[in-house]
């Protein structure tokens, strides 16, 4: 995982629904800081890792045709 990251963020506790943001860090102590754009303006957001979910917004590239993992 690369950060920063562009990412959707949902949190139903700061009442977030896949709203665009860029992942800065993840926390030892147990949280993400997202930064977030609201208006004109950016602001920092710190939310708790066990009750967010985030999605990066750039898709997986798919497998070539033929790629096999060894198992």
């Amino acid at each position: 995982m690369d950060i920063p990251m562009k990412v959707y963020v949902t949190c139903p506790m700061a009442e977030m629904k896949q709203l665009p943001g860029t992942l800065i860090a993840v926390s030892p102590s147990g949280y993400y800081e997202v930064h977030v754009a609201y208006g004109s303006n950016t602001h920092t957001v710190l939310l708790p890792v066990c009750g967010t979910a985030l999605i990066a917004s750039e898709p997986l590239l798919s497998p070539l045709p033929g790629f096999e993992v060894e198992r």
